[in-house]
């Protein structure tokens, strides 16, 4: 019986950690990880992987998928989304997009600092 009682007890403990790793308690956060799903993906962690990040442009807070990849010269991101779902166009995204975040990463499936 308490065999049972551990083996339930580890299923529930470690089975729930792995969906809290894949979900976010800010609903903006999934919303953008399931807009972006089909860019955020991982060849090799440090390597080549596409993210889920947020940053301020023009005052305002933006969700956006960025490349990170140090081999390669990549293109900053073009567009990105508000939460109410508003796509923006960025222009000069090096200068004008501040605070960058990671929000999720693609190579461990999770939310980062939650």
């Amino acid at each position: 019986m308490r065999t049972l009682f551990l083996l339930t007890l580890s299923v529930l403990l470690f089975g729930c950690k792995k969906a809290n790793e894949n979900s976010s308690n800010n609903p903006c956060h999934q919303e953008m990880k399931e807009r972006f799903k089909t860019e955020l993906k991982c060849t090799e962690r440090g390597v080549m992987e596409v993210n889920l990040y947020s940053g301020i442009y023009d005052g305002k807070q933006i969700y956006f998928a960025m490349t990170m990849c140090p081999a390669c010269n990549t293109m900053p991101p073009q567009f990105g989304y508000n939460c109410e779902g508003t796509k923006i166009n960025i222009s000069t995204f090096n200068t004008k997009v501040s605070e960058i975040k990671e929000i999720y990463n693609s190579c461990t499936n999770s939310f980062v600092n939650e």
